[in-house]
């Protein structure tokens, strides 16, 4: 997802409601997110619902990722014959 283009992607709340439908074709275009502000603070991000999916997929495959590293670091591995005959096993089949 590129980086928030400061000077176009940043709006405040009033901005936002009067405009939302340019601001939706533009996240859609650019895939930049928009970012919403509040009495002058951040309060809200905007995505084009593509490019949440695809910041979702990626988290859950990074905590994937983590989860396995967490298991190998505890000793919790099994080796490729184990596997093989826990599935077979599961499948009722013989190996």
């Amino acid at each position: 997802m590129p980086q928030v283009n400061y000077a176009e992607d940043i709006v405040p709340l009033s901005s936002f409601r009067a405009d939302v439908t340019r601001l939706m074709s533009q996240t859609r275009q650019t895939h930049r997110p928009i970012v919403v502000t509040q009495n002058g603070r951040a309060a809200n991000v905007f995505l084009d619902v593509g490019d949440y999916q695809k910041l979702i997929d990626k988290l859950d495959l990074m905590m994937d990722i983590y989860k396995g590293e967490q298991d190998i670091a505890a000793g919790r591995v099994h080796s490729t014959d184990e596997a093989r005959r826990a599935i077979a096993a599961d499948l009722g089949v013989s190996v």
